[in-house]
């Protein structure tokens, strides 16, 4: 056939069109229908320039028209930044991230990617591209979590674009990371927690805020617990579950990690507070253990606020829930569990995680042990 001219075989209206350049490739075309109804014409190149791979050409463009009509296009050519990060976040991140993660990703693409790079065609993209924006966000003020987050976030968009050959290189990666040091996490002593649950008993949380803070259980985690995940015959708290807010409804998801997922022997103590909490709670459909007093699932932030609010009128210093967490790891420190042991209670995914805790809080140990090391001395 000659250069430029369309193929012998006419296609049917709409399946796209397919002709050789002059270089001996075969070029095929097609249009597709974006989200907001406007056309956009698709083109697909042959990499062999003695045209012998027609049939190939052909059966991608057929395979992503196909694609394209199921609401799932393949991105091409002269996309821009902001088209291809759109894409990926109703298409590629869903499957990949937790529900939670998805909502922080898509808030940061939105406020943050797509006003400053999203214009830039995606196969232009450039390190200095990536380094002048988060430079920009610093001199605007922004703090470096949230810029490291930016580029991490970006970084992990263009690892999936090389995936799907729209890119050769990851440029987010070509650029370091700011510098960003994480402030030191507060925590309670034993007394401090004794003090808080003394205010909170006559809370009707009380038993949520028990198992946050004997368990180091994250909030998602405990409000996610099912009547069926407390074994009261085998003394367990099974962890299966995690109830988030996401797009501000109450949903059950899956754990952080596959650590998350462990069982917990239930103490007497905790065994006693549970049965006195079932008897005057009534059962709902979902299972779950613990409701509003609408029956609804009880909303993370909502234990969030109830927490600083009995911590003050405790008198106590207030601290997160996740620094309640970190109490938790400090409290088992200081009773001598192994890391290990730690590890398999918190349900950290990593021991690094752990030890840092360990080494952060074992002063006293140090303390005690120089002291009993000098005494032998005397």
């Amino acid at each position: 056939m000659a250069a430029g001219l369309t193929s012998n075989r006419r296609r049917s209206k709409g399946e796209g069109s397919l002709t050789r350049d002059k270089d001996g490739r075969w070029r095929g075309r097609y249009w597709i229908t974006l989200d907001d109804g406007t056309k956009k014409r698709q083109c697909i190149m042959g990499n062999d320039r003695d045209g012998k791979d027609r049939e190939e050409v052909l059966k991608r463009m057929r395979a992503e028209k196909a694609m394209a009509d199921k609401g799932t296009p393949v991105l091409h050519g002269k996309n821009t930044t902001g088209d291809y990060l759109a894409y990926w976040l109703k298409f590629i991140a869903p499957v990949k991230l937790r529900p939670t993660t998805l909502q922080t990703y898509s808030w940061i693409v939105l406020k943050h990617l797509i006003p400053r790079a999203g214009k830039i065609p995606l196969t232009q993209l450039k390190p200095s591209h990536v380094r002048i924006m988060l430079i920009q966000m610093q001199k605007s003020g922004y703090g470096g979590r949230i810029i490291q987050m930016t580029r991490n976030v970006l970084s992990a968009a263009l690892r999936d674009a090389q995936e799907e050959g729209l890119v050769h290189r990851n440029v987010a990666r070509m650029v370091a990371p700011p510098q960003y040091a994480s402030t030191e996490r507060k925590h309670w002593t034993k007394e401090q927690v004794l003090r808080f649950l003394e205010i909170a008993k006559t809370h009707k949380y009380y038993i949520i805020f028990l198992l946050l803070l004997c368990y180091g259980l994250r909030r998602g985690e405990v409000l996610g617990l099912r009547r069926k995940d407390i074994d009261f015959e085998n003394n367990v708290i099974k962890i299966r579950q995690s109830l988030n807010l996401v797009n501000y409804k109450a949903t059950i998801g899956k754990l952080k990690t596959k650590a998350s997922k462990r069982d917990l022997p239930m103490t007497f103590f905790i065994k006693e507070a549970l049965i006195a909490y079932f008897e005057t709670s009534p059962a709902y459909p979902d299972d779950l253990a613990f409701h509003a007093s609408t029956g609804n699932p009880i909303y993370p932030n909502v234990i969030a606020k109830i927490f600083k609010k009995l911590a003050v009128k405790a008198g106590l210093p207030p601290i997160s829930l996740h620094e309640a967490r970190h109490t938790t790891a400090t409290l088992l420190a200081q009773a001598w569990a192994s890391p290990k042991e730690a590890q398999a209670i918190l349900g950290h995914s990593s021991i690094t995680t752990t030890l840092q805790i360990y080494t952060h809080t074992n002063y006293e140990k140090k303390e005690q042990a120089l002291n009993a090391l000098t005494s032998s001395f005397m």
